[in-house]
């Protein structure tokens, strides 16, 4: 005679069953699984960083050099036309101011010699270019004949007000060329004049602003 199970025994075989068969079927699964693999992301392209255009400045280089241009007026030759002195004056800061390393300015009041050192020591960078025209002629005392004066001129250095270079020129320099023009005009005098530019001739050769000469 067979034995018959009691009912939870019967019931509880049957759960075992089933969590044993949904164990099998799902590992059954897993392996028949294929795996995927994911896609290696992309590698980023550097792109070139835009070259800045470069932009022209308006504004001009600095100038090496900067001299302002003084004159001592009434020391000796107070008889010498106004006209002849502001053409030395003149003649002279236009040669200096020819060469592109350099601003000249002049300066419209008289300047003695110690004016144009105290004005040197009170300046940061430019330079003071003093001129003073002196008698060629002992005879001529008064100094009243432009033909009988030549140009002085000193440079002295800002800050410290040292004289850097000196010299003189002579109008009779250039009369000996050959050259003939009226002396006096409202340009001053011609031959003075000269003078007066080739004292800015030596003034740029000291500091070495080589430009082409221009005097005849």
């Amino acid at each position: 005679m067979t034995k018959r199970l009691p009912p939870s025994n019967v019931l509880y075989a049957i759960c075992f069953a089933t969590v044993l068969l949904t164990g099998v079927l799902a590992v059954m699964a897993q392996s028949g699984r294929r795996v995927q693999k994911s896609g290696a992301a992309p590698v980023p392209i550097p792109t070139p960083e835009a070259t800045p255009t470069p932009t022209m400045s308006s504004e001009k280089p600095k100038p090496a050099f900067t001299f302002v241009v003084g004159l001592d007026r009434y020391s000796d030759f107070s008889r010498i036309s106004l006209n002849a002195y502001s053409g030395v004056l003149r003649s002279c800061a236009d040669r200096l101011d020819d060469s592109p390393s350099v601003v000249a300015e002049i300066s419209t009041n008289d300047m003695s010699r110690g004016d144009a050192i105290r004005k040197a020591k009170a300046e940061k960078e430019a330079h003071i270019v003093w001129l003073h025209l002196r008698s060629n002629n002992f005879n001529d005392q008064g100094g009243t004949r432009s033909d009988s004066v030549y140009v002085e001129y000193s440079v002295f250095a800002p800050i410290t007000g040292k004289q850097v270079t000196s010299g003189n020129t002579y109008p009779e320099a250039y009369r000996n060329k050959g050259i003939r023009l009226p002396t006096s005009s409202i340009n001053g005098d011609y031959y003075l004049n000269q003078a007066a530019r080739g004292a800015a001739e030596r003034i740029l050769d000291h500091f070495h602003l080589r430009v082409p000469h221009t005097l005849p």
